[in-house]
């Protein structure tokens, strides 16, 4: 039996932008490791991981892509799916700005200092889950190439 916690869906926005190091601003393992505060052979782990994730996702292309171009493609994509489809979600609780203070509620309700019913708890807490996704996401696209091609990142196509 495997110890540890479950692998994640996907890569948290730290691994994104310390996979964005390795492969797009061609850091070493080690300069990574001691800027993000972990070991090398923990680096090469979420350069793994995260090449997998990229793998699965991208499909594949008539030109060839470099894997930096695959990953703030797959960043970019990964970010309009969830802006479609829970963007009008997320605007309920304020979107991605409001969702932090539904977070210092829910802080609250864990601390037993306000009581939330368990359903309109689920429903914080899975927004706060997706608004987390979508800043991790954004962080990483920020630093890519395609961020300015996002109206809601880096203020191109229409919102500039």
């Amino acid at each position: 039996m495997a110890g540890g916690r479950p692998k994640r869906p996907q890569p948290s926005g730290r691994n994104l932008e310390l996979y964005h190091e390795l492969v797009c601003e061609e850091r070493s393992q080690g300069e990574v490791a001691r800027r993000f505060g972990v070991s090398q052979p923990r680096v090469a782990r979420i350069r793994r991981d995260v090449a997998a994730w990229v793998e699965s996702c991208c499909p594949p292309h008539s030109v060839p892509l470099s894997p930096g171009q695959r990953l703030h493609l797959t960043i970019a994509t990964r970010r309009q799916r969830l802006l479609t489809a829970y963007g009008d979600y997320l605007e309920q609780f304020g979107g991605q700005r409001g969702i932090e203070g539904v977070s210092h509620l829910l802080a609250a309700a864990a601390a037993g200092l306000v009581e939330l019913r368990p359903r309109r708890r689920d429903m914080m807490q899975a927004a706060v889950a997706m608004a987390r996704e979508l800043a991790g996401l954004t962080r990483a696209a920020l630093r890519g190439p395609l961020a300015r091609l996002l109206p809601d990142v880096g203020g191109g196509a229409g919102g500039q």
